[in-house]
């Protein structure tokens, strides 16, 4: 889990948008992913509370925009997927964001909380694996133990850079809790996700 300052660039975000959409057509994915994407503001008992670093995310995002297949090249680099997973959560506006160790982490990589009223905790699982490595239903129904260990848990989420093994959809032990208990994001869907955030900045 790399975290640091990232890169010094010190312009808003409505003035960097178009340089960065220019980087992006000379920078390789790979070399995106050597920034660090995330500050660390604090830790606790579950890992360390981050803070995403503005430009870094965008220039992944805005590559990932461009050419969405271009997103299992994370299968290269796991620890950077579970840190931009992290740093969208946060960008997305969830008051705590919790990068867990990377061992003995109990099966979540990342926690997002929201408090007060209503209060709501996720746990999201961050499977970074190459096209055609699909997340099965064994590594579904662990998640789902996993969610049902954490008596102050809302949902449970399944990140995978790849896709989800064709039985999980027709598993109704799994899929009685599909959408409000467990949500399962392949690649094309985390960039979906990824363009409501940025759409709301």
């Amino acid at each position: 889990m790399g975290m640091g300052i990232g890169i010094g660039i010190g312009v808003t975000h409505a003035q960097h948008r178009g340089v960065i959409e220019a980087q992006v057509e000379v920078l390789p994915f790979t070399l995106l992913l050597q920034h660090e994407l995330t500050h660390l503001v604090d830790r606790n008992n579950e890992g360390a509370i981050i803070r995403a670093i503005s430009i870094p995310w965008l220039e992944i995002y805005y590559a990932l925009k461009k050419d969405p297949d271009t997103i299992v090249q994370f299968s290269e680099h796991p620890e950077r997927f579970e840190e931009f997973i992290a740093a969208s959560y946060q960008r997305e506006g969830w008051e705590k964001v919790i990068l867990t160790p990377r061992s003995g982490d109990g099966g979540r990589d990342v926690i997002a909380e929201k408090g007060g009223f209503g209060a709501i905790r996720i746990l999201d699982q961050c499977k970074a694996f190459r096209r055609g490595h699909l997340v099965g239903q064994t590594d579904v129904r662990a998640m789902l133990g996993v969610l049902h260990s954490d008596a102050n848990a809302s949902k449970a989420v399944i990140s995978t850079s790849s896709d989800f093994a064709p039985g999980i959809a027709s598993d109704q032990s799994i899929q009685k809790f599909v959408p409000n208990r467990l949500e399962l994001r392949n690649g094309k869907q985390l960039v979906d996700w990824l363009s409501t955030i940025e759409d709301k900045k």
